[in-house]
């Protein structure tokens, strides 16, 4: 009974902890922060998550190019409180997993008392990286996490001779690496890893029904979770849209992505990557202390995998929220090396490859303390930052009650359309320059619908688009209506 009182009491800590950093830091969903939607990726979720929760099929009725998963949460959290407070349950919830699963994974390792301190450097990284929070990478935390505390669990009973690998651990890692699949493919790498470890040593101990067994629980899992998918797109007839908006969009999206560009994007890219490339020297130090060289090879396998994840794809902050399971698991290595040999540790050496580790363990506290300073100010200052929305109740008390399902934004961020409350009528609603550079069948369709089936409404972004065909269509059918300092409003001439 003591030991569940304790437990409930650090699983109340740890969820107060996860409530007071999202109010203050997810000020794209925080009810401290009224009427403000963050970066465009996080007003993207809410209004398609808002318009499936009324019942579209996300990709038909409004398309963005991540898996459906973030959608169905989105919309999950429209259906428990309408806005964006019923995203930011679900925040706090998976926050407070995460959290958790961090504090399991150091108790593996780690007096009651030291476990507390991972907590502390995960929070780091995420003041710099969490850009208003409600996005991919933080939802995916729970689903890598998770996977990470059950393989290090193995493995440290692994030295006690258990080489046995429980096929219910890896249902789990299926379970988990399909729903990240269907977040943002990505994301998923640390579990392959994982696998991948996990595969190595069971071939090294010649365990092969062990092995099959376990590759049978992995397929189930991951099978079972895209069948629910698939089932629920056939059903609506939009399988191929989302396979499209999840996977081969993506593709040629990748394909576009110029990366690190410049020597300023380097600098960038190398501060914030640090935390991974501490944890990779800290995985191959703790495989030559001959610690447990199956912990040190995921430590050092998920560190380069997520490293290389990273520099493919563009420099967003908040994808290094990924760097977050490596850089914990290292800081628990480190500690749990720390107290076990105390002063042996440096007399042992090598020396040069202690230094290192210092050195880039300072460095990357130093970097993110420097970011997280500067954000935390910025927060303070800058939020809400609702301006670029001011006006949309304006602009949508000139369009008729009637008119609102036929009202199209053109280059208008999501949140606006939130703001107004309004659901847009064509799937390409924002972003289509932007999207239209990676696959011109965005403006080719955005185009066509603008020709052929045009709305009664436009709401188009001031700045100058690249896209001729929409001023055409604007100078020969619509009249413009009115123009503030950011959007112009047109009609449809009848």
């Amino acid at each position: 009974m003591k030991i569940q009182k304790k437990t409930l009491l650090n699983c109340g800590i740890l969820a107060l902890i996860a409530l007071l950093f999202l109010l203050f830091f997810s000020y794209s969903t925080s009810p401290l922060f009224s009427n403000n939607f963050g970066i465009s990726d996080s007003s993207l979720f809410l209004i398609i998550g808002k318009a499936i929760a009324n019942g579209a099929v996300p990709y038909v009725g409004l398309f963005d190019h991540k898996g459906p998963i973030i959608f169905f949460l989105e919309a999950l959290g429209w259906l428990i409180m309408p806005n964006r407070f019923g995203s930011f349950i679900i925040q706090w919830i998976f926050m407070t997993v995460t959290l958790i699963l961090i504090f399991k994974s150091g108790r593996l390792f780690l007096n009651k008392k030291l476990a507390w301190i991972p907590i502390f450097f995960f929070l780091l990284i995420l003041t710099a990286t969490f850009e208003g929070g409600n996005l991919t990478e933080e939802y995916s935390l729970p689903f890598l996490f998770l996977p990470l505390y059950l393989s290090l669990k193995y493995f440290n009973e692994e030295l006690n001779g258990i080489v046995q690998h429980p096929p219910l651990y890896a249902l789990v890692y299926g379970v988990c690496f399909t729903l990240i699949v269907f977040i943002r493919l990505n994301n998923a790498v640390l579990i392959c890893a994982i696998v991948l470890v996990v595969i190595i040593h069971l071939f090294t101990n010649k365990a092969y029904r062990n092995f099959f067994d376990n590759v049978l629980t992995f397929l189930s899992g991951s099978f079972f979770v895209f069948s629910i998918i698939t089932i629920y797109f056939l059903i609506n007839h939009a399988f191929g849209e989302m396979l499209y908006g999840t996977f081969l969009f993506n593709f040629k999206y990748a394909e576009g992505l110029t990366g690190i560009s410049s020597f300023e994007d380097l600098v960038c890219f190398l501060s914030y990557i640090s935390p991974v490339i501490f944890s990779g020297v800290m995985g191959i130090f703790y495989i030559l202390k001959k610690e447990n060289k199956n912990i040190g090879l995921i430590l050092t396998i998920g560190s380069v995998v997520t490293f290389f994840a990273l520099s493919l794809g563009g420099i967003f902050y908040h994808y290094f929220i990924l760097t977050t399971p490596c850089f914990v698991l290292g800081i628990v290595l480190l500690i749990d090396l720390v107290v076990k040999k105390g002063k042996k540790l440096w007399q042992e050496g090598p020396h040069i490859m202690m230094i290192v580790i210092l050195i880039l363990f300072i460095g990357t506290c130093v970097i993110y303390l420097s970011i997280s300073y500067s954000t935390i100010n910025s927060i303070a200052i800058n939020q809400p930052d609702n301006g670029y929305y001011e006006n949309a109740l304006n602009i949508k008390s000139l369009i008729p009650q009637a008119d609102l399902d036929s009202v199209f934004g053109y280059s208008v961020p999501a949140g606006w359309f939130l703001m107004a409350d309004i659901t847009p009528c064509f799937k390409y609603f924002t972003l289509q320059e932007w999207w239209g550079l990676y696959d011109p069948k965005v403006i080719i369709e955005t185009n066509e619908m603008l020709e052929n089936n045009p709305p009664k409404w436009i709401v188009m972004n001031n700045d100058k688009q690249t896209n001729q065909t929409i001023y055409d269509v604007l100078e020969t059918k619509y009249e413009l209506i009115t123009k503030d300092k950011v959007v112009t409003l047109y009609h449809l001439i009848t």
